[in-house]
């Protein structure tokens, strides 16, 4: 089941997977309201009697130099990214317990451990996103729930190139290893792995997915 607050990108979505968009079902809601993700959770349930994987991936990240930041700007970043995996996952979860196992996928990115000027909101959300992960997993372990994180470096997903994102995107590649952007498939690619049986054993995990971005001061030169 594919959720988004906005029907556009649900049908975007659908497009992408191709032939396997006939076996999907869609459902508009806002994950930050307890009400509508219930709603969500309940279609899943009557449509196929089970939930055995959830991703959490929504976040709307706003951004503001904390001076300047209104609180209906902080308020969209933790909602969407801390609330809605919370509201998600309690959701979900209950009717994992039911069945007998599941698993959980928070995506949070490598800025839960790498301040950025502008960003405070949204990393202070992806870091509680990975403590929030490492309690769930403590919590849903004994019920053979897998709770895990991924966390992306910098993503190509279709923003406006303007000449900030550009010139962003630059001077993050050259502090990437790997010396490209990262695609959604390789973000994909990661939760797949986390999901399958071959992962059985691993839960609490942090998953970085960055082409090494996140392994240090890569690009400066050599220490004398």
């Amino acid at each position: 089941m594919l959720n988004d607050i906005n029907p556009e990108r649900i049908d975007s979505a659908l497009k992408n997977l191709g032939t396997l968009g006939k076996r999907a079902a869609v459902y508009r809601g806002d994950v930050t309201k307890s009400s509508e993700v219930e709603a969500m959770i309940e279609a899943l349930i009557k449509k196929w009697d089970r939930i055995d994987i959830l991703v959490n991936n929504a976040a709307d990240r706003p951004i503001a130099k904390v001076v300047d930041m209104t609180e209906e700007i902080w308020d969209r970043n933790i909602d969407s990214i801390l609330k809605g995996a919370f509201l998600c996952s309690r959701a979900a979860s209950r009717q994992m317990i039911k069945q007998g196992g599941g698993k959980i996928v928070n995506v949070s990115s490598g800025s839960y451990k790498v301040a950025r000027v502008g960003a405070s909101a949204y990393c202070a959300a992806k870091a509680g996103l990975v403590m929030f992960t490492a309690c769930l997993a403590q919590e849903l372990g004994p019920h053979k729930i897998n709770v895990n994180s991924v966390a992306p470096g910098l993503i190509e997903v279709g923003d406006e190139p303007t000449p900030e994102k550009l010139a962003y995107d630059r001077a993050t590649v050259k502090t990437t290893p790997w010396g490209r952007i990262g695609t959604p498939e390789d973000i994909a690619n990661a939760i797949l792995i986390l999901c399958s049986p071959e992962a059985e054993f691993i839960t609490g995990a942090v998953l970085s997915v960055d082409g090494g971005l996140s392994v240090g001061r890569y690009g400066i030169p050599m220490s004398p």
